[in-house]
């Protein structure tokens, strides 16, 4: 022990002893006389050089490195000089530095012992060429390596300095440079780390100007401009450029500000110099989030000092090289480190200056056992520390040769020492970190085992993927991963071809990647490779054989991103011969090009969008592709130009939505593109939507201070051939750090007639003896309804309209990082090969199911990936490359069983089925931030990790019942024993490692935990339980977080969550209290015959607190008794009978079991409704145990809701004199646990004054018309029956004080966000506890609202809100005639308002896609809709005139099941139904085949369609499913107003009379009436505008004849006539406004004055001022409605005589 004591002092003794040695050694010497540097001479410097990196936190804690050396410098001549370094010194230090900025005493490191190889090398000397203090030529010695050249570069760069002005830009105070030697100048200058624009500043050291010799002279490098910064990029190349963001974001100094500044002391003789001192300080900053969330700050100090100056005629020892290098700093090694991962040259890595790892299989296995061991705690799952050994496993692979990955596999792959299981997951392990590492050798070894079948093809898909990511990219890794995929198949075909596309991308794509080939000007893709590859992918796509062989290669084109794709590309979307989706996907193809080619783009789509003849789906996806590449302002102005005469509503639909939604985008690399579609969608007039069409989402935010976003992005896309969107994409983008990630996740469905698949499964099920199901009722016998449909559709010879262009396909696609990354492709091939193994002969063998089903599927497997990892390097001034990497390791394990077993076994059918799921997930990811500075001494830096740990296991039962109601029952087990089940934790750490002379281990870098002082005072401690009252599970949270973990801290100290040290943990503690198990129960049924309705409590509705708030609006020309109204309400409510009622039913609950004490939560829904839902009655009851502290008794709620309609009126007289016309609501509520809540609320929903305006306006037309069909009335009165406005009444007593705040907070929520301008507030003491509310909806868009809300504090009104959606009023006549038994029904009734309609009158057909033209019916049948999708179609609908010159008409409709005939009969003016030749006239028997009578129209209900027919008027409701399948008089009915005229052999036509002959069914009991059909005036096509405009008691519309009792002759002329409207005129003048004081005739829209049938009339006018608020009332009201007013309140003006039309002219 003696011994080592002495040992120990004579090596402190030794130590200080060389410590004072080196201090004696570099005191400077006396050389005053010494002005310039001298040939012969010998210059002897002090170089001291510090680099610290750390967070910006001052005095925090550096991971820093220290040097000390002496510079030899000797001059051979004037121009050319020798340097050697002697007494080199390196040190390390990990701790708190108060000014890292400064160089710290180097007794404070902890000194490096060098090897003596390293010092060799340092110590060997160079040559080089000093002119004008410009550094050039440099002789390194030829034996030297790139490492140390550049060690050396930082002495010279330190020496350079262009006193003499070389290459000056610009000079300041250039006269002034031969007198006093002030002079600021800027100049090109090749630095060590880049060539840099560099300005200079010369000053004189002294004052006294007779002393010009001594200056000091100050450079500084702006990085901004530099033409070369050395330095690469990896994995930057998945994002856009955002030239928007703020100029940080910009550039090559994104994210990352460097700083170099150099201070020299010189004494100058003319031109030639001597430096006396140079300090050097650099800063490097790296944000990259925001420039105020700085994470690391590098500072590099380094001070020379002339310490002697002696004659010396000895020249330097050196083995002279002839090759000159510059100053800039040298790649070579990197450049071989790159070359070795793209090509797997093992000669490249005899350079390399690190220590080699010896047996590196060994090193890896131990890691690779070390994971497999982290993974096996079940308590706490994966370990953290495995992420960083998965890490370091790929580091290693990434220097492997193939040699010695193959030992590595042999070790790892071919163990025999472990069990099969582990064997599994340490092959797993090392297939993902072979994938990840990404080299030419890690990839041909996993080509190699691929090839051989060594990995399942599920994991060859992943392993695939993985390589998309590949940090150096080659030719050579493609042509390997080429060869394997044109011999794969299936998935891996498929992964491997989108892979290969992705690496060309990265070999030959534009993008931000930086190689150090490329900063060696060496080309990383010759034009010739850039032609192959394009090549090679045209091939592929020449040989594609199939549909989705040829999409396959578009996704391979699309990946790649090459600019010459374009011309191949072009080539495809032009090619009309092409499949439609071929088409598509070429358009979608080009996305890549978008800011690279985005004008090219622009003329290759533009004239495919704009060419209305192609498909919508062609131009909707040019359109999108020519936003994506942010077009100019000329370029959206033709797309809305395009606009205004768009025929195609699908494609109309699509473009408006996307432009306006693009117009409010705040992702500032869309705003000059926003603003300008702002401006040029103000010329657009929007068009009605459609409740089906195709629409075009995108929602932002962004963070300003940040500079970070993201966006949502959601697509439909219909066409005119399918009832199922074309097209279905939802896309995640986000702006990051000045990086815009366009698609970083897309996922999207397209497809083409699968809609033809599921009608063909539907027919199949129904021929194989399912028609029980399907058809409703028995088939007669002798009658066949089917015969009479086939017969007209090969009488007429139609055509079925079965698409024929395609065959039926689907695709669902995957795409991250804008790469596509899956597709699944479904076709017609595809769907049977699915089902045939279960289904044969129609018939569903349970077999089969329970064979495949019963076995269970067991899975175990464990993935290794990198969700990213990009870096960058740049050159510090300490020739040292600084390294930044962000990377995110993640390990992800599951295994566990699934299985399903069908109920009951082993029988012929199945009602339930049982699935049991057992799983248990694991994960562990490590996010890492790091910044490092690399020498082959040692590396150090700072890193950032935050990482998560999930560790939930799940074992599930779920069991499925449907035998006689639905019923799931869910089991659900909890964990056994005590576990972790999360963790989180942020820690910043400094790093050391230093290398030794050779390892067989992976060298562990020293960490040390970095602890803020500004933040440690800030620390919260956490430790507490949840849940355990309420759920039995208690949950454990501790830890510790810092009090402002989201904000940022003082002196502008990132935030806690950033730089912190955080840890907090989830912990599952299984106690007494923990139940064994959760049962969640939920049952439903429906439509329940035996039920009745309970006594109804709407007698007692109005109450004397209510009485004023229910009463309704008074009209001034519709006034109302209230008193008569109420009465009518009571009186209507007991006398409401309902003929049939059915109950609903609806149970959920949730239980514990196995635990102490049972909790539980259960709610249950009751309803009974009569079969036409006009009165229902609802009861909710939920109990849930206690689970608050306090609570003691279980919470419950009771509910009672009760809702009933007004009677239903038929005619609009019935509507006018019914009193009460209002929908009543009562709530009675009951909830709480120790103390009850308790809310009372009625509802009435009524019409308002302007409502009630235009109720009466419609009796006043129907007044003034001689008669009006009963169709024409039943529209009308749907109109008048809305109620529009909503009154409440609440009265609430809430004790609970935990409800009262929320409610309080939320009201307080409503009003802050509501607009200040549109809102009031009145305060006052209202009753208490009471609230009344009232909304009122604008009742011809339903768009916009006024609410008032009157609570006992204060009465807040707001007006005029608008809705971002029409709301959907109660109206009170649109019924169904059907009652409602099904759930079938009551979809189909909801719905009904969605279908198409059509309106078929004597000469005119409004079809179902809104075309109105002008056709004559005669007395044979016209096919006005039919099915023509088949030979077997399911209905027809015909029309003719019962005589030629009458109006009556007759109507059959034939369908499956029977054959309708209507007409009226003159008679009785009733109407005549016979079904199936059989006079019917019993209610019942019609209502059993569907037709309902009602006054003077009937109305016949199919599947899907639905017919109204008065006798003179048809109208025919068709929904979505016989989309692009009917045909007849209503149109083709695909959406498109273009296609419309489609004749029975399904080829277009613009000729009406050919079109309407086609569906012309002749007989003999009919005569053709040549006469009308030939006469081309019968037939015309209104415009495009009167089309497209909806009729509306809201609008001011003309008056029309009726179709009852016309006149034949009226019609016979070319023009149409049609008779004035009357209004009130107005007069306006510069002062005043006049107004008539009684109506005048006027023509309506689009009509006007019949010049030959005018006459005069003498008309009374009152006079207001124009600036009378008043007078703006009236004139809004006059557009309106005709004004009443009074003689009294607006007295005569004066009398003027107007002419007035007495017929008016259509135009």
């Amino acid at each position: 022990m003696r011994l080592l004591l002495v040992a120990a002092l004579l090596a402190t003794a030794f130590a200080a002893r060389d410590s004072l040695r080196w201090n004696h050694e570099v005191r400077p010497k006396t050389f005053e006389k010494e002005a310039s540097f001298k040939e012969g001479y010998e210059y002897r410097f002090h170089l001291d050089a510090q680099v610290s990196n750390g967070l910006p936190v001052p005095g925090s804690q550096q991971s820093a490195a220290r040097s000390q050396s002496i510079v030899a410098l000797t001059f051979e001549s004037e121009t050319v000089a020798y340097m050697r370094l002697e007494k080199i010194r390196l040190a390390s230090l990990q701790k708190e530095v108060s000014e890292p900025k400064k160089i710290q005493p180097f007794e404070i490191f902890d000194e490096i012992e060098l090897n003596q190889k390293h010092i060799d090398l340092l110590e060997k000397p160079l040559r080089f060429r000093y002119e004008d203090g410009l550094i050039s030529d440099i002789e390194f010695d030829r034996s030297d390596m790139p490492w140390s050249k550049n060690i050396k570069r930082v002495y010279l760069n330190m020496l350079q300095v262009n006193l003499n002005q070389k290459n000056v830009v610009e000079s300041r105070l250039r006269d002034e440079v031969r007198t006093d030697k002030h002079t600021v100048f800027t100049a090109p200058e090749v630095a060590l780390e880049g060539d840099c624009e560099v300005v200079y500043t010369v000053v004189p050291e002294s004052e006294d100007r007779k002393d010009k010799s001594s200056l000091r002279v100050t450079k500084s490098i702006n990085f901004e401009k530099c033409s070369r910064r050395v330095g690469q990029r990896y994995n930057f190349r998945f994002g856009d450029e955002c030239p928007s963001c703020e100029n940080k974001f910009v550039g090559e100094e994104r994210n990352i500000e460097s700083s170099s500044v150099f201070n020299y002391r010189i004494t100058a003789s003319g031109h030639r110099f001597l430096i006396k001192e140079v300090d050097l300080v650099s800063v490097y900053s790296y944000a990259p989030l925001s420039e105020e969330d700085t994470f690391f700050t590098t500072f590099v100090a380094g001070k020379l000092r002339l310490i002697e100056a002696s004659e010396n005629e000895k020249r330097m020892e050196w083995t002279r090289n002839n090759k000159k290098e510059s100053l800039l700093y040298s790649m070579e090694w990197e450049k071989n480190e790159e070359k070795f991962a793209a090509t797997g040259d093992e000669s490249l890595l005899e350079a390399s200056p690190y220590p080699q790892i010896q047996k590196k299989h060994e090193v890896v296995a131990r890691l690779v056992k070390s994971i497999i061991v982290k993974m096996e705690t079940e308590e706490k799952g994966i370990e953290l520390a495995a992420t960083h050994e998965m890490a370091r496993i790929v580091s290693i692979l990434r220097l492997a040769t193939k040699q010695e990955i193959r030992k590595m596999h042999e070790v790892i792959c071919m163990s025999t020492e472990h069990k099969e299981s582990e064997l599994a997951q340490m092959k797993d392990i090392f297939t993902d970190a072979l994938a990840l590492a990404g080299t030419f050798n890690t990839v041909e070894h996993l080509v190699e085992k691929m090839e051989k079948k060594e990995v399942t093809p599920m994991k060859t898909s992943v392993l695939l993927k993985q390589l998309t990511s590949i940090r150096v990219p080659s030719e050579k890794i493609i042509d390997s991963l080429v060869s394997f995929c044109k011999k794969s198949k299936s998935v891996e075909r498929q992964s491997c071809w989108l892979t290969v596309g992705s690496l060309m991308n990265g070999v030959c794509g534009e993008h931000r990647d930086l190689l150090a080939l490329e900063s060696a000007e060496e080309r990383k893709c010759p034009r010739d490779v850039k032609e192959r590859f394009v090549r090679l992918l045209e091939d592929e796509f020449e040989k594609a054989e199939t549909r989705y062989e040829k999409i396959l290669a578009l996704k391979t084109i699309a990946n790649s991103g090459m600019d010459l794709i374009v011309f191949p590309l072009e080539k495809i979307i032009k090619d009309e011969r092409q499949d439609k989706t071929i088409r598509v996907q070429a358009i979608d193809a080009l996305r890549k090009l978008r800011s690279v080619l985005p004008r090219k783009i622009v003329s290759v789509l533009m004239p495919i969008y704009k060419n209305t003849r192609e498909h919508p789906e062609m131009r909707v996806a040019a359109f999108h592709q020519i936003m994506q590449t942010i077009p100019e302002k000329s370029i959206i102005e033709q797309i809305t130009y395009q606009l205004e005469n768009e025929p195609s509503t699908q494609v109309y639909s699509f473009v408006y939505e996307a432009l306006h939604h693009l117009s409010r985008s705040e992702i500032p690399c869309e705003k000059p593109m926003a603003d300008a579609i702002k401006t040029s969608l103000r010329m657009v007039r929007e068009q009605p939507r459609k409740m089906i069409s195709s629409t075009y989402k995108h929602w932002t935010l962004f963070n300003e201070e940040s500079k970070s976003g993201l966006s949502l992005n959601w697509a439909t896309l219909f066409s005119n051939d399918s009832v199922l969107p074309k097209e279905v994409m939802t896309t995640l983008e986000t702006t990051f750090a000045g990086q815009w990630n366009k698609y970083l996740a897309q996922i999207g469905f397209s497809q083409h007639n699968i809609d033809q698949v599921l009608y063909n499964l539907i027919e199949k099920v129904d021929q194989k003896g399912l028609e029980e199901v399907i058809v409703r009722g028995k088939r007669s016998p002798t009658f066949k309804p089917t015969e009479v449909l086939r017969g007209l559709f090969s009488k007429l010879s139609i055509v079925s309209r079965q698409q024929k262009e395609q065959d039926p396909h689907a695709l669902v696609y995957i795409r991250f990082r804008d790469m596509d990354y899956a597709l699944l492709p479904i076709d017609q091939e595809v769907i049977p090969e699915i089902i045939k193994t279960v289904i044969r002969n129609g018939r569903i063998e349970l077999g089969e199911i329970e064979s495949i089903l019963s076995k269970g599927f067991r899975f175990n497997t464990v993935l290794s990936s990198f969700v990213y990892e990009r870096t960058r390097s740049i050159v510090n001034s300490m020739g040292s490359p600084l390294v930044y990497t962000s990377k995110m390791p993640t390990i992800f394990k599951i295994d566990g069983l699934v299985k399903v077993e069908l109920e009951p076994k082993n029988s012929k059918s199945i009602d339930g089925l049982r699935l049991r799921l057992e799983a248990r997930p694991t994960l562990a990811s490590t996010h890492v931030t790091k910044v490092e500075m690399k020498l082959p001494i040692l590396n150090f830096g700072v890193k950032l990790l935050h990482s998560i740990n999930v560790n939930v296991p799940l074992e599930m039962t779920t069991e499925m019942n449907w035998d006689k109601k639905f019923e799931v029952k869910t089991t659900l087990a909890l964990p056994k024993e005590s576990r972790r089940l999360v963790q989180l934790q942020t820690r910043p750490v400094t790093f050391v490692r230093v290398w030794p002379k050779e390892t067989r281990a992976y060298v562990e870098p020293k960490e040390k935990t970095i602890y803020v002082e500004e933040l440690e005072t800030l620390v919260h401690k956490i430790r507490s339980s949840h849940l355990e009252k309420a759920t039995g599970i208690k949950l454990n949270v501790e830890g510790h977080v810092h009090g402002h973990i989201y904000g940022r801290g003082t002196e502008r100290i990132p935030s806690a969550l950033l730089i912190g040290e955080n840890n907090i943990e989830i912990n599952f503690e299984k106690t007494e209290e923990t139940p064994k198990e959760y049962v969640i129960k939920t049952w439903f049924e429906n439509f329940n015959e035996d039920s009745r309705m309970e006594e109804s409590e709407m007698d007692r509705f109005y109450e004397k607190d209510n009485e004023e708030h229910f009463k309704t609006e008074d009209n001034e020309e519709y006034v109302e008794d209230e008193e008569e109204r109420r009465g009518a309400f009571n009186k209507y409510v007991k006398s409401y009978k309902s003929d049939k009622t059915y109950s609903h039913r609806m149970m959920a609950e949730i239980k514990s079991v196995g635990a102490r004490k049972e909790r539980k939560a259960e709610v249950e829904l009751n309803s009974v409704c009569d079969d036409k839902m006009r009165h229902c009655q609802l009861k909710v009851k939920g109990l849930v145990t206690p689970f608050l502290e306090k609570e003691t008794r279980d919470w419950t709620v009771e509910s009672t809701i009760e809702m009933l309609y007004p009677e239903m009126p038929s005619t609009l007289k019935e509507l006018l004199s019914q009193k009460h016309r209002e929908l009543s609501v009562s709530v009675h509520s009951r909830w709480g646990s120790d103390e009850k809540n308790v809310l009372k609320m009625k509802i009435q929903g009524e019409q308002n004054k302007e409502q009630k305006r235009w109720m009466k306006r419609v009796e006043e037309l129907n007044e003034r018309k001689e008669s009006m069909t009963a169709i024409e009335e039943y529209s009308r009165l749907v109109e008048a029956s809305m109620l529009n406005q909503y009154k409440i009444v609440a009265k609430y007593d809430i004790k609970c004080p935990m409800t009262r705040s929320l409610v309080e907070r939320l009201y307080t929520l409503a009003k802050a966000s509501s607009p200040f301008f549109k809102s009031s507030i009145e305060f006052g003491h209202n009753e208490e506890r009471i609230v009344r509310a009232q909304l009122t909806l604008e009742p011809e868009t339903r768009q916009y609202a006024n609410l008032t809300i009157e609570t006992p504090t204060e009465k807040v009104v707001l007006r005029d809100l608008r809705l971002p959606y029409p709301l959907r009023v109660v109206n009170i006549r649109r019924q169904s005639m059907t009652p409602i038994r099904s759930i079938s029904k009551l979809g189909s009734s909801l719905l009904e308002e969605t279908k198409a309609e059509c309106t078929v009158e004597s000469r005119k057909v409004n079809s179902f896609d809104d075309v109105i033209y002008r056709t004559p019916l005669t007395t044979c049948y016209s096919v006005l809709a039919k099915d023509c999708s088949s030979k077997q179609p399911a209905f027809a609908v015909l029309l003719k005139k019962i005589s030629s010159n009458g109006e009556e008409k007759k109507m059959k409709i034939v369908s499956s099941e029977s054959v309708i005939e209507l007409e009226m009969d003159k008679k009785t003016e009733k109407m005549r139904v016979t079904i199936d030749g059989e006079k019917v006239e019993r209610v019942e028997r019609l209502e059993k085949a569907r037709v309902y009578q009602k006054n003077e129209m009937v109305v016949v209900e199919l599947d899907d369609v639905t017919v109204h027919f008065d006798g003179y008027t048809a109208q025919i409701k068709m929904s979505e499913y016989y989309k692009n399948k009917q045909c007849g008089l209503c149109g083709h009915f695909d959406g498109e107003k273009k296609t419309e005229f489609r004749r029975a052999d399904n080829e277009e036509t613009e000729d009406l009379e050919e079109f309407h002959r086609s569906f012309l069914v002749k007989g003999d009991e009919c005569e053709m009436e040549e006469y009308k059909l030939k006469e081309k005036k019968n037939y015309s096509i209104e415009s495009e505008e009167s089309s497209s405009e909806e009729e509306s008691i809201f609008e001011t519309k003309w008056d029309k004849k009726s179709k009852k009792n016309v006149n034949e002759k009226m019609y016979d002329d070319e023009t149409e006539v049609v008779e004035p409207i009357e209004k009130t005129r107005v007069l306006e003048y510069s002062n005043r406004v006049c107004f008539s004081l009684t109506p005048v005739p006027e023509c309506p829209r689009r009509a006007m004055d019949n010049q030959e049938n005018l006459k005069d009339i003498k008309v009374k006018f009152t006079c207001l001022s124009r600036s009378d608020r008043e007078t703006s009332r009236l004139i809004r009201e006059a557009r309106r409605e005709v004004l009443n007013l009074d003689i009294n309140e607006f007295p005569e003006n004066f009398v003027e005589s107007i002419a007035v039309p007495k017929t008016c002219v259509v135009y």
